[in-house]
């Protein structure tokens, strides 16, 4: 029997109702920021496996003596105090896109006729369309958090919300650990007293966890307490039930720096608190982040205003493409634990850097400060500039005014074939000047003790703030791109550091791409489908 034709009335009205549907849930916006109003301030290493994090300390020490040493009217020259190199060691032998396939998505909705077992009717086609993209909806989200720098580039920090009602706590984003942490009321150390600490009683959603946590730090401090379970918000985006470390013993490590706690952005193999799913690994699971990546774009202090409050961002879920130039190149990681990468040459201006086998690898760390190189490595790059001295108990020093010199060149590491540069301007710590030296971003793993035979390298946020930076957890590979330097109206924040009027830019979800297309290819195939029955 030959189905009846719908009248055109009939067919209008069914095609404005599908769009009245559409249109709502396609110019949805997931995109959320959440306050910054914290100081920064260093981020602390487990004496094990999480060292390198000393580098920052052993900055600020260096910088004291320096400011100690600052010489009268009457002092001596800086020969007095600079040692020559020590002989190095023998090298080591050995864009948002949609998550969905759209026009797949709307062919099978317009063509697949469920029916119902019992009743064995058929499914609306406008119930089919609604349910796919409330599906799609629910499991596409972008999140944006905002990070407040500092005027030595040594650490960005940014703000998660714990527990109902929640409660705000100033952390490091770290991609070199795992685990979440924060302060708690429990701990009553003058140290912690200073900081914001997590109140238990305060939240009704709040679980114990009952088990113990500890870690030990490279200067011998620590931090320890007990595990709990709560709900979070980072970026935006809602976890439930995160476990995470509630501090009763805070001994050092970031109270004095104002730093409440670390937010780990590491894989699950390098947690402390091992069997405990991580914040990013929640995310994923719980179908809260559009895409299986963060990215990273810190801006330098340089390029901030007075307040240091607009400092870059990461983005949980997404890539921003009004954030960096050219493509994107990606380079797998080759640790189980770490996002440690293969690097395939080192330069110095035009002269490379041989890299031993054991050597050509690198850690990609936002928790870290400066660049870590092995000591022969360390070496061989200041001895290729000129006049640079090495201090026993200040590390390696660069003439200041080679800061702005053209004729060193900048540090370039070739990464997946292409190339991707740090300034010898950022190298150059001119706030740390001594007799015409400044102090050097890059250090050896020797001037950390007991790491004198390290190989491989830590990229920290001296790299970083230098490029636009992809971490791909479904894929298991960094991304590389050209940053852009400055971005108009910085990333929104108002003069309270709260998420202002001017969020509107190119950040696109990849829900809000994928629900328009969804609307567009549904209208016009529904108005084909309409005309041919």
């Amino acid at each position: 029997m030959k189905p009846s034709r719908c009248s055109s009335s009939a067919c209008y009205s069914c095609f404005v109702l599908i769009l009245v549907i559409l249109i709502p849930l396609a110019s949805t916006t997931k995109i959320q920021r959440i306050a910054v109003q914290e100081q920064p301030g260093p981020n602390p290493r487990s004496s094990l496996e999480r060292a390198h994090y000393e580098n920052r300390a052993l900055f600020m020490s260096k910088l004291a003596t320096l400011h100690s040493r600052r010489p009268s009217s009457s002092t001596s020259s800086s020969s007095s105090t600079l040692g020559s190199p020590p002989s190095p060691p023998p090298p080591p032998q050995p864009s948002l896109s949609p998550s969905t396939d759209t026009s797949d998505t709307v062919h099978r909705v317009l063509t697949t006729r469920a029916e119902n077992d019992s009743t064995n009717m058929t499914v609306s086609l406008l119930d089919l369309i609604d349910s796919e993209l409330s599906q799609l909806q629910k499991r596409s989200y972008v999140g944006v958090a905002p990070v407040r720098g500092n005027a030595l580039d040594t650490q960005w920090v940014a703000a998660v919300l714990i527990g109902t009602p929640s409660q705000e706590f100033s952390v490091v984003f770290d991609t070199g650990s795992s685990d979440l942490w924060v302060s708690s009321i429990n701990c009553l150390s003058s140290a912690c007293l200073s900081l914001r600490r997590f109140n238990p009683a305060r939240s009704r959603t709040f679980e114990q966890d009952g088990r113990t946590w500890s870690v030990n730090y490279a200067d011998n401090t620590r931090v320890s307490g007990v595990l709990g379970k709560d709900d979070i918000s980072v970026a935006g985006l809602s976890i439930q039930g995160q476990t995470f470390g509630l501090a009763t013993i805070n001994v050092g490590s970031t109270a004095p720096t104002g730093i409440d706690g670390i937010l780990g952005l590491g894989f699950d193999s390098n947690s402390d608190t091992m069997g405990v799913a991580t914040p990013v690994t929640n995310l994923i699971a719980q179908g809260q982040m559009d895409q299986s990546v963060v990215s990273v774009w810190l801006n330098k202090a340089v390029d901030q205003d007075a307040s240091l409050s607009n400092g870059g961002e990461f983005i949980f879920g997404g890539i921003d493409p009004s954030l960096y130039t050219g493509s994107i190149t990606y380079v797998d990681v080759t640790s189980s634990t770490d996002w440690q990468i293969s690097v395939d040459r080192l330069f110095i201006g035009r002269k490379e850097l041989s890299l031993s086998s054991s050597a050509s690898y690198a850690i990609v760390d936002t928790g870290s400060s400066y660049i870590l190189f092995p000591d022969y490595l360390a070496t061989a790059f200041h001895r290729s500039i000129p006049n640079a001295q090495f201090d026993p108990k200040l590390g390696w020093l660069i003439p200041c005014s080679l800061a702005n010199s053209r004729t060193v060149g900048d540090l370039t590491f070739v990464l997946g074939g292409d190339r991707f540069s740090v300034p010898i301007s950022d190298i150059v710590i001119l706030k740390s000047e001594y007799n015409g030296y400044c102090l050097s971003a890059i250090d050896s793993w020797g001037e950390l003790a007991g790491h004198g035979g390290q190989s491989g390298m830590l990229l920290g946020d001296l790299f970083i703030k230098n490029q636009y930076v992809v971490y791909d957890y479904g894929k298991r590979q960094i991304g590389f791109a050209q940053k852009v330097e400055s971005v108009s109206g910085g990333i929104g924040l108002n003069s309270k550091n709260a998420a202002g009027p001017d969020l509107k830019r190119s950040l696109k979800s990849g829900s809000q791409q994928a629900a328009k297309a969804v609307a567009a290819t549904a209208a016009v195939m529904l108005a084909s489908t309409m005309l041919t029955v």
